[in-house]
């Protein structure tokens, strides 16, 4: 494994990896919080007025310009002991186990990083390196993955070192995958959208919400798309070579998937190719890039792999003219992605595909290392169905009322294999999810004399066991166990 180092004229220091696509930038000649010029440059810095060593040396190499880079911004913002301590806990991590390639220091940083986070360390230490790491993945750095961070170390509990604080899970907005509610206003804030009355710039955030909505694509990924990307198929349908998230080194960077598209997003990325022809007064080449700023003068797009900046800019001028009131990001809404996969029992295999992983262990570290316990659903119903599920439009009926012969409805419970909740009053092939998604449904004449508690109660409790308890809660949001739960508390309310 190597790198590269240039400075260049702007006195930025630009590393590139041999092993990764992505790079590190930062100021080699920062000015500390306290006045002090440093000179990253070399191998040993002494922070003053304290005399704190930071030997650079004792850095394993492979992450020692992300501990410069570290520095450079924190000595500008933190205090000389708080670099310090920071210094030394990331100087912790070895990497000369790994194979050279990304993959395999990414594995091994993070199989370290569980190592601390599940010892008898102090709850201090864990959350830095916890905030290191997240500071790694916020700036894109090699080697440190968002889905690790995002699904794993973010909702760790540890409580504190004074013994004043418990191992509360607080719920952070705008942070996870959006909730039933927020989902549901986004919907529909995206449907009444007028593409017509966009400016240019929110167009291109459109269409980059709209990406992460449908694949659940990554900033890196949506920045790589070019028009030559999408295509269509022999039967119709639309589809987009998506370039990989991960890529695997520069000699690697050109990997793409198939994915299937809707026609609506298809039809918005040809809406985004008109406005540029429009703007221009001529074709565009298949090979630009679907975000780019234009430059009528040449004629030529620019595009925004080199930073985040621009794309950042685009997605939040849409975000505003959304006004949802809440943050919408590509981020939240591959968790969102994510997430309803699982709730619809998706294999864990399929799942690992589309989110981009190359085998199934990083996904597995979601389910069996997460230590948030889910809550109850009736927890979940306070909070989530109340605002997105509506009463009970079915019927309740004695086992004789049923108004369609033939169409009994069966569902497991945990002291029958098969129990007889009801029939369906429907005319139609049914095109849900039975019998869970039946008590959502305005065509179920659900039997007065059934357990549906139990019933429901099995559904919860199997998906527990399927997925694990740290992704239930997120489960135990989707729309149809809501439903159900809301449909039994009902009954025994007497409201039905």
């Amino acid at each position: 494994m190597q790198y590269n180092v240039v400075l260049s004229d702007a006195q930025l220091t630009t590393v590139s990896f041999e092993s990764s696509d992505k790079e590190i930038v930062y100021d080699p000649f920062p000015i500390s919080q306290s006045g002090q010029p440093l000179d990253l440059t070399q191998t040993k810095v002494h922070l003053l007025p304290e005399r704190l060593s930071l030997n650079f040396e004792l850095v394993d190499p492979l992450l020692r310009e992300h501990v410069k880079a570290l520095v450079s911004f924190a000595c500008k913002k933190r205090a000389n002991t708080s670099i310090y301590n920071q210094f030394n806990i990331i100087k912790t991590l070895r990497l000369s186990g790994s194979h050279g390639d990304e993959e395999s220091i990414q594995e091994l940083i993070e199989r370290q990083v569980r190592d601390v986070m599940e010892s008898d360390q102090s709850a201090t230490i864990k959350s830095v390196l916890r905030s290191l790491y997240g500071w790694f993945v916020e700036e894109e750095f090699p080697f440190f993955d968002e889905d690790f961070f995002d699904l794993y170390l973010d909702v760790l509990k540890f409580g504190t070192d004074d013994g004043k604080g418990k191992d509360v899970i607080m719920e952070l907005p705008n942070r996870g995958p959006l909730t039933l509610r927020e989902q549901h206003l986004f919907r529909e804030a995206m449907a009444s959208i007028d593409t017509s009355n966009l400016s240019l710039i929110e167009l291109q955030g459109m269409v980059a919400l709209k990406l992460g909505q449908v694949l659940g694509a990554r900033d890196t990924q949506v920045i790589k798309l070019n028009f030559e990307d999408i295509g269509t198929s022999d039967n119709g349908s639309f589809f987009i070579n998506a370039p990989r998230a991960k890529q695997r080194g520069h000699k690697r960077n050109n990997q793409h998937k198939k994915r299937p598209i809707t026609n609506s997003l298809f039809e918005l990325i040809m809406t985004l190719k008109q406005r540029y022809e429009s703007s221009l007064g001529k074709k565009i080449e298949d090979k630009w890039p679907l975000l780019c700023t234009l430059t009528p003068r040449t004629g030529k797009p620019t595009k925004l792999s080199v930073t985040t900046d621009i794309f950042l800019t685009r997605r939040l001028a849409f975000e505003n003219k959304l006004s949802l009131g809440f943050k919408v990001t590509n981020r939240r809404l591959r968790k969102t992605f994510c997430t309803q996969l699982i709730a619809k029992g998706t294999p864990l295999k399929v799942v690992a595909e589309l989110m981009d992983h190359t085998d199934l262990q990083q996904l597995e570290v979601y389910y069996r290392h997460t230590h948030h316990v889910a809550k109850k659903l009736d927890d979940v119903l306070k909070t989530e169905a109340k605002d997105v599920i509506d009463a009970f439009k079915g019927k309740v009926i004695s086992p004789g009322q049923a108004s369609r012969s033939g169409q009994q409805i069966f569902a497991p419970t945990k002291n029958q294999k098969l129990h007889l909740i009801g029939s369906c009053a429907s005319k139609t092939p049914c095109s849900l999810n039975p019998p869970l998604s039946c008590y959502g449904c305005a065509s179920l004449e659900a039997f007065d004399d059934v357990d549906h508690k139990s019933v429901v109660e099995h559904f919860v409790s199997e998906a527990k066991e399927t997925f694990g308890e740290g992704h239930a809660v997120e489960i135990l949001k989707h729309k149809d166990y809501l439903a159900a739960s809301k449909f039994v508390q009902q009954l025994e309310d007497g409201e039905l």
